[in-house]
């Protein structure tokens, strides 16, 4: 299982080509600079329908082109093919899953999830509340249909009662308060459960990668420290004078927190970089983990430049945590020892300007 083709065309830097990738490992080998991540975002864009770096969908058009094409070939359990195309053309995206386009961003999430590994994954660990709580949302989604439709659901609610709060305009707040409240405690209720099965989780893989005896922990801190709806309306009786005078809402599952420990204190203080660095990637393992457990599916895995820091002990025991999976693509430099990495269903290519060609030995 996993993607047995992919075709580029005026994507990033890559050259217009129809690329065999039907090995269960593919490991990119390059320089900085020359495209091996461009190669995972185009993978990316197949899964979510977007990229994981692009503010601007037009910047994944190669510079001078009009529109750029992805096309993924993948196979899934029971020999059925999946055909997935990514198209932007004159600043529109398009979307289709077997000819057929979809309009909805949230029907091509789960058609071949991913879990991407990336360097900027710290944050997750010691950035702001913002990129935890975009961590949590995104494994919700990944373990959870619904959940996806329920977090726009909120933030288009959102929206309208901060337009109302600018407004001043307390009969509508009145009106979309219950619903507000309703969606909110579905999604706190969410992230109670599934920060309880990471913990367990985060915590045993970070301590035999890492051989430490600190323990690791995830605590979670709603903004809203009830789950019963009247409560919750009185609390926004309370604070509606100070969010008339802001004119934004001042709590909800939006301004909801998390914390990461280890030891006794926080990572941000406590750990060093190395370790801030193996936490990230252990956070992210364990998403792959809580999918495969929620869904019985195997996900595909992109990991960009996340191993450079670690030595190879740790390096061997990370990726022998590795969940079960249809399909790893890694990114590595010339002078890493992917080599001993290699397994029977691994294919290599080097990736220079765009280009990928298979990888010769000593070449």
């Amino acid at each position: 299982m996993g993607f047995r083709s992919i075709r580029f065309y005026q994507f990033r830097n890559l050259e217009n080509t129809l690329w065999n990738c039907s090995g269960r490992e593919i490991f990119l080998v390059g320089e900085n600079g020359q495209g091996k991540t461009n190669v995972l975002e185009g993978v990316y864009c197949l899964s979510y329908g977007n990229s994981f770096r692009a503010k601007k969908d037009e910047n994944l058009v190669r510079l001078g082109a009009s529109d750029c094409v992805v096309e993924g070939d993948f196979l899934r359990e029971g020999e059925l093919s999946l055909q997935v195309r990514f198209l932007l053309t004159e600043g529109q995206k398009r979307l289709s899953v077997d000819g057929k386009e979809i309009r909805d961003r949230s029907e091509l999430v789960g058609k071949i999830p991913s879990i991407l590994f990336i360097p900027e994954d710290t944050q997750f660990i010691v950035g702001p509340p913002e990129r935890q709580r975009h961590f949590f949302n995104q494994t919700s989604v990944l373990g959870d249909p619904l959940f996806l439709p329920l977090w726009n659901r909120y933030g288009k609610l959102l929206k309208q009662r901060n337009a109302a709060l600018k407004q001043g305009q307390i009969e509508i707040l009145s009106a979309y308060d219950p619903e507000f409240v309703r969606l909110g405690i579905e999604i706190t209720q969410s992230r109670k459960r599934i920060v309880e099965a990471f913990t367990r989780v985060f915590s045993e893989i970070f301590g035999q990668v890492s051989q430490l005896a600190d323990p690791v922990s995830i605590e979670y801190l709603p903004s809203w420290k009830t789950d019963e709806p009247k409560e919750v309306l009185h609390l926004l009786a309370q604070t509606r004078e100070r969010e008339l005078l802001l004119g934004a809402s001042t709590s909800g599952p939006h301004r909801d927190r998390f914390r990461f420990f280890f030891g006794e204190g926080e990572f941000s203080t406590t750990a060093s970089n190395g370790q801030i660095r193996l936490a990230s990637l252990v956070l992210k393992t364990a998403q792959a983990l809580f999918y495969a457990e929620r869904t019985g599916r195997r996900p595909v895995l992109l990991l960009d430049d996340v191993l450079l820091e670690m030595d190879h002990s740790r390096r061997k025991r990370f990726i022998s945590f590795l969940p079960a999976y249809d399909q790893a693509f890694f990114t590595f430099l010339p002078d890493e020892p992917f080599g001993t990495y290699l397994q029977p269903t691994t294919q290599v290519y080097t990736v220079k300007k765009g280009v990928l060609q298979p990888h010769e030995k000593g070449g």
